[in-house]
């Protein structure tokens, strides 16, 4: 009796030979680049993506459109790229609803968290960019870009979100910042001893000093003990332009610009020097109302 061979086999039963067992090693190979090839689509979703997981990226509304937009590109480009569409399209719509609380609804919110807080809001400019007073600053308020800077003597002192709880945060950090450490005994013979130190070191005509050249002057003056006995930078605090406009509305509230018979006097900005803001400050009270002053200058009062 003649044997069958392999190949007698698989005629009779009309098929090919039966293909080897895969091995296990070999199907954990193929799982373990199936899992190499979702972790690399992943991590390209998540570098796509990362743009907008952060906080700045949605501080500026005006930019996040055109950020939107190559994020969607970038997608588009990616196999399996729409698994990120849903997400994309949150954010969008997270946009537009943003933009449509803030044109409607912001205004309100912000009248009743000042009034919340017992302080007024009045309307200074109602077109874009919106500003209001909240004593003793100002709020301009741009809801193109959905950002918010409070003010003091036209000058930025802290910026946050249009969003009227946001702006109360900042209204009171700002309003402890420059509050801190005042005295009205020291700050007056601070600016004095600047202000005769100023003319020391050759600025000024007669006795007015400009303000640009008096500042650095008194922001010695108004250093720690510890900067005075280690005079390097992480001793060092900064005094800004604004800082001396409180400070100046600081002083006349605590009973006016007299001291120990002597005057501080502020002489006003005229002419093309009142276009030069980096040369003046505008003093102001706390309902915005002053003007800008370019020197400052202090006179003997012997009869008072």
């Amino acid at each position: 009796m003649t044997e069958l061979t392999d190949t007698d086999s698989a005629s009779q039963t009309g098929g090919a030979p039966a293909p080897a067992a895969e091995t296990i090693e070999q199907r954990v190979a193929a799982q373990q680049q199936a899992w190499k090839d979702e972790a690399q689509t992943v991590s390209k979703l998540a570098t796509i993506f990362g743009p907008l997981a952060k906080a700045s990226a949605h501080e500026d509304i005006a930019k996040l459109p055109a950020l939107l937009e190559k994020v969607e590109s970038n997608l588009r480009a990616l196999p399996c790229g729409e698994r990120g569409m849903a997400l994309l399209a949150e954010v969008a719509e997270a946009l537009r609803a943003r933009k449509q609380h803030m044109q409607q609804y912001l205004a309100k919110e912000l009248a009743a968290a000042c009034k919340d807080r017992k302080l007024s809001m009045t309307v200074v400019r109602r077109e874009e960019p919106v500003e209001v007073r909240i004593p003793p600053f100002s709020v301009v308020i741009d809801r193109e870009k959905g950002k918010a800077a409070v003010r003091f003597a036209r000058l930025t002192l802290d910026e946050c979100a249009a969003d009227a709880g946001a702006i109360m945060d900042a209204h009171d950090r700002a309003f402890v910042a420059m509050r801190s450490g005042f005295d009205s005994a020291r700050f007056f013979e601070a600016a004095l001893h600047a202000w005769q130190a100023a003319r020391g070191a050759g600025h000024g005509t007669g006795d007015r000093v400009e303000i640009l050249d008096f500042l650095p002057f008194l922001a010695l003056q108004l250093q720690s003990p510890a900067f005075r006995i280690e005079p390097n930078a992480q001793n060092y605090r900064g005094y800004s332009r604004a800082r001396f406009a409180f400070d100046v509305l600081q002083l006349r509230n605590a009973g006016g610009l007299r001291h120990d018979g002597w005057r501080m006097n502020l002489g006003v900005a005229t002419g093309t020097t009142a276009s030069k803001k980096n040369r003046t400050i505008f003093i102001e009270d706390e309902n915005g109302s002053g003007e800008f002053k370019l020197t400052v200058f202090f006179a003997r009062e012997e009869n008072r």
